[in-house]
């Protein structure tokens, strides 16, 4: 099952894939400039940019 943005996430939805989650989350490249969640990859964000960048 495909997971949504993290940015849109419900509390539910984070139960439901906490394992994913993880994966998703560790060794975060990416900031959500809307809500501040970080992530591996931009795809998992609304808003991403680079850490980097910052």
């Amino acid at each position: 099952m495909k997971i949504k943005k993290l940015c849109s996430l419900k509390k539910d939805d984070v139960k439901a894939y906490a394992n994913k989650i993880v994966k998703i989350v560790s060794k975060p490249k990416f900031i959500c400039e809307k809500c501040a969640r970080v992530a591996k990859d931009e795809k998992h964000l609304c808003h991403g940019v680079p850490l980097k960048k910052l």
